[in-house]
Order: structure tokens, then C-alpha cells, then sequence
């Protein structure tokens, strides 16, 4: 996507980092009966801005992380990980404990439960080094009131930035305002905006202040508006293991191509090239798919 001679863009995650361990099964044990014998098991970081991160190094940009992850076993598997895969992890804080997914994948459904973990003590952070260098900025809203500043700083120096709108939490308006992007999932649009339609709730989500806001839609696609204009996105097809995680990839990818200069549209398109191809495998991290995967992809609606 990038001119090897010339230096990726770095993109810059602030959130928490949680655990996910994924499980394989033929089946979901019923209460009672024999364990289900698992035929794969994974352990990764959980879906959020770790995976939105991995989705944009794969795609062709640098990335750097800051936040926190939890002060235990889980997180340190987790920071491993991030480190592993040629994130920068030097802002990366442990505190508090590990949230965790423990997700199962079967034939007859997938089961989920999450533990919420302890986030600790704020940490503070040195701002202006998160930002440093910085081409885009992904926040993941999970602690708005204290993303802000971050959010307001990047937008002062000129940095897009990019909200992964998962859950509404105090001051998540305020950190909408302040925001170039934010993407959330139809569930999260219909509790700021309960109207009917879709293109309603882009109305009024628009003008809360983000330029744009582009709502995923699953196994629909997305939907999106920019100014004046809007986008839909059918999904992509895809052999469908696991969608645990898809929206952090779109998060990721749509940041990737923002920062490829591409319009509007493609971003979009791109990104839900990128999230169908994170179905395939159990797990979004390990499911990641390369740059040429997500091209080749969006090149059969040509």
C-alpha cells in the first residue's frame, strides 16, 4: 500500500488490552454432560485496539500502543503477543487485572463469557509522546473521559482520530465531539441514536461533531456518511469460523486506508474486505489477513 523508500505511517492505539482465549469444539456441551474435547485452543490479545493495531501493521503502517493491560499472567501473554508482532509496546502500562473472553466455537453455536477485570489506578501518561509522530490516532473508548485530552491534542496537531464506539460510558458524547471518525456497531448507534433508520441515526450522530461515522452492520456490511455523502457496503462473502473481532480488524483497516488517501467509499470497502477475510480462523489475531489477501479481494468487485 506504501512505497517501500518511503516511511509507513504510524498509527497510534490508546485503550485497555484484554485476553481471549478461543476454543475449537465439535459441540456445546450441554449442563451436565461430558466436556466437549476441543480440537484447537488460542490465546491472544482480546479484540480491541491491540487487533485494530494488527490490522493496520498488516496492512502497511507502523503502530504503536498506549494504555494499559492487566498486571498478571494474561497480560503479559498479551503484551508478549502485541510486542511479538512488531507493535511498539513502550507505552503499554500494567495494572489492575486481565480482562478476559473465553470464547467457544461449535457446530451447533458459538458461547461466550467475559470476565471484566479490574483496571486499577489511572495511569498517567505522557501525552504528547503517544501522539509523537503519530498519522492517525484509534481510541478505543473504554475510558473516555481521561481519552479526551489524548483525542484533543491529536486533533490540534493536525492527527485523525479514529473511535471504536463499543460500549456508551460517561463522557463518550464528549470524546464523539472531538473525534474525525467514529465507528461503532449498529448496536452502539441505535443507544445514541434510536430512530428508524439508519441514515437517520448518521444524521444525528454527524452532528455530534465527528466529520464522519460509518456503522457496521455484521453479516450485512456497513453503512457510512461523509458530509453529504452516503455509503453502503454489502459484506464481503467468506467461509465463516469465528467473527469474534471483526470490527476491531475493520477499525484497523479503515484506519490503514484512511492514512493510503483513499476516498471515503474504499475505506469502507477496504475495511470489510479486511474484517470478511478475519472470519476464516479462530480468532482475529490469528486469522489476520495480509495486504495482498484484502486487495485481492476488494479487486473481485471491479
Amino acid at each position: 500500500m506504501y512505497a517501500r523508500h518511503v516511511q509507513a505511517p504510524l498509527v497510534v492505539g490508546l485503550g485497555r488490552v484484554g485476553a481471549a482465549i478461543s476454543g475449537l469444539a465439535p459441540n456445546l456441551p450441554a449442563p451436565g454432560s461430558p466436556p466437549a474435547e476441543l480440537a484447537a485452543l488460542a490465546t491472544a490479545p482480546a479484540p480491541g485496539v491491540a487487533v485494530a493495531l494488527r490490522a493496520a501493521l498488516r496492512l502497511g503502517c507502523r503502530a504503536r500502543i498506549a494504555g494499559t493491560h492487566g498486571a498478571d499472567l494474561l497480560g503479559a501473554l498479551a503484551r508478549s503477543a502485541i510486542r511479538e508482532a512488531g507493535i511498539d509496546t513502550e507505552l503499554l502500562r500494567a495494572v489492575g487485572t486481565s480482562a478476559c473472553e473465553l470464547v467457544t466455537v461449535a457446530g451447533d453455536g458459538t458461547h461466550r463469557t467475559r470476565y471484566a477485570g479490574d483496571v486499577g489506578e489511572p495511569v498517567a501518561f505522557d501525552t504528547a509522546a503517544a501522539i509523537n509522530g503519530a498519522a492517525a490516532l484509534l481510541i478505543d473508548g473504554t475510558t473516555p473521559v481521561e481519552q479526551l485530552r489524548t483525542a484533543e491534542l491529536a486533533r490540534a496537531h493536525k492527527v485523525p482520530v479514529i473511535l471504536d464506539v463499543g460500549e456508551l460510558r460517561d463522557g463518550t458524547s464528549e470524546l464523539i465531539a472531538a473525534t474525525n471518525v467514529a465507528i461503532m456497531s449498529e448496536g452502539a448507534a441505535s443507544e445514541l441514536a434510536p430512530r428508524g433508520e439508519l441514515t437517520d441515526a448518521l444524521e444525528e450522530i454527524l452532528a455530534m461533531g465527528p466529520r464522519a461515522v460509518v456503522i457496521t452492520l455484521g453479516d450485512k456490511g456497513a453503512i457510512g456518511r461523509h458530509g453529504e455523502q452516503i455509503v453502503r457496503c454489502p459484506a464481503f462473502p467468506s467461509d465463516v469460523l469465528d467473527s469474534y473481532g471483526a470490527g476491531s480488524v475493520f477499525h484497523g483497516a479503515f484506519a490503514a486506508a484512511l492514512l493510503s488517501e483513499l476516498p471515503f467509499a474504499r475505506c469502507i470497502e477496504l475495511a470489510a474486505a479486511a474484517a470478511s477475510l478475519s472470519l476464516r480462523e479462530l480468532g482475529p489475531w490469528q486469522a489476520m489477513p495480509s495486504r495482498d489477501d484484502v486487495l485481492s479481494l476488494v479487486r473481485t468487485r471491479r
